[in-house]
């Protein structure tokens, strides 16, 4: 009997395919993997050094080794692509302070990186960037964080940069970021983040860019004793401004010049000016999260006109009473939505009466109505049932209670709400989305 014996050929179909797949298929993996397949053989050899994105990112795995600033040193320097997309440098404390992170930075501008995130953690001082990184023609997009040293030439031109994130760096003098904004002709999205526990040289952050969309800016400094707490500690001139985005947990002062095309705000600024309410009559989304009193946001404009989406967040009961009185002045609101913070066992009365007339939106424009972190007091079931039976309009009321509560809780609160609605029940949703156009 002749026993017939098949056999297999495994083919390697992969490695022969055009390099630009090859390039392809190993961007989907950690760029550590992607250069170990040059021991594969020599078909995969070079294959690794033509990728036009690189990620050299510390993890947890990294504490107790070096892998990764060794990586970086030994694999960056045989990377050959003529046009390097985008560099992601991220290293942690286990850095040694004796290398120079700096000439990898300086071999990325010379492959033109168009998209560049520098972050140093190491315990050295902060660096300085290289000369050539203030002259490069072809980057879009950057991101400088941490033991970063900005210290801008007096010449310098970045004509492409259109994305810029400081975060918790470090200034030479006042003027260096005042230089560095200057030379970026159409940058569109700035973010700024200054952290409490770093001296960054600067005390009076200046944003003067004709072309800026979005400026997100979080303080957290702590000044000088000498320094005087109204002093405009942000200067913006950004007369295009679309979006913007405050988070000045310390409270420093503003100094906001015209801006007649913003559309977006959302902040948490404690003491705001009456330079920065001002703008605020044309906004279409506005999200507020007042740390004690919402008096000077329904003071300072006397009609949000344009607004038509609004969240407030509650960290205080004694902020019940000023939501009504918010809505009087939003005539076009559409989407209303309320994100409580307050405790479930806070029990100090908050005081809340009946406005003597309707809010305009709430009889002809309110659609969306959403409260989270509700917790079933009786004066935030006088404002929602106030809401609900005089929105003339609405299509969906969304309302999430306190995760604190039970099951069984939270299944008896919806039943109380439900039964105080007097639309269809259909319409009364068991949990709030807390969706915002940012």
């Amino acid at each position: 009997m002749t026993e017939l014996v098949e056999h297999r050929v495994c083919e390697d179909r992969i490695s022969s395919l055009p390099d630009d797949l090859l390039v392809k298929i190993l961007l989907c993996v950690p760029t550590k993997d992607a250069a170990a397949t040059t021991f594969l053989s020599k078909r995969w050899r070079f294959v690794w050094r033509m990728l036009p994105r690189l990620n050299y990112i510390e993890t947890t795995s990294d504490v107790k080794s070096n892998t990764v600033w060794w990586f970086l040193e030994e694999s960056f320097r045989f990377h050959k692509a003529p046009l390097l997309e985008r560099l992601w440098i991220d290293l942690g404390p286990q850095c040694p302070i004796n290398v120079n992170p700096v000439k990898w930075v300086a071999k990325a501008l010379d492959t033109r990186v168009r998209w560049l995130t520098f972050r140093l953690l190491w315990k050295g001082e902060p660096i300085r960037m290289p000369k050539s990184f203030y002259f490069c023609k072809t980057l879009e997009r950057l991101t400088l964080s941490d033991k970063i040293l900005v210290d801008v030439p007096c010449q310098v031109s970045l004509p492409l940069l259109r994305e810029l994130d400081l975060f918790c760096v470090v200034y030479k003098d006042e003027d260096s970021h005042v230089k560095l904004l200057s030379s970026c002709p159409v940058l569109k999205h700035l973010k700024v983040t200054r952290n409490r526990r770093v001296e960054d040289n600067v005390r009076t952050f200046r944003v003067e860019v004709p072309s800026l969309l979005r400026l997100d800016y979080k303080a957290g400094m702590m000044f000088r004793e000498d320094s005087d707490m109204y002093d405009p500690f942000l200067v913006t001139d950004t007369p295009n401004l679309l979006s913007l985005h405050i988070f000045d947990t310390v409270g420093y002062s503003l100094s906001v010049w015209y801006m007649p095309h913003l559309v977006t705000v959302v902040t948490d600024e404690l003491f705001p000016s009456e330079k920065f309410m001002r703008p605020l009559s044309s906004v279409k989304y506005l999200a507020l999260s007042p740390f004690d009193t919402m008096v000077p946001w329904c003071d300072a404009v006397n009609n949000y006109s344009r607004l038509v989406e609004c969240m407030i967040h509650l960290s205080e009961y004694d902020l019940l009473e000023s939501l009504l009185v918010l809505l009087s002045k939003c005539s076009k609101l559409k989407v209303f939505m309320v994100d409580s913070d307050i405790p479930r066992w806070n029990h100090d009365p908050a005081l809340w009466n009946q406005p003597s007339s309707i809010p305009r939106c709430l009889s002809s424009h309110l659609e969306i109505f959403e409260w989270d972190g509700y917790v079933g007091r009786e004066d935030e079931k006088k404002i929602i049932r106030y809401i609900l039976e005089n929105s003339k309009y609405l299509k969906t009321a969304g309302i999430s209670p306190n995760s604190t509560f039970s099951g069984e809780e939270k299944q008896k609160m919806m039943e109380d709400l439900e039964s105080m609605h007097r639309t269809p029940t259909s319409v009364l949703l068991s949990s709030a989305r807390m969706s915002f156009r940012y």
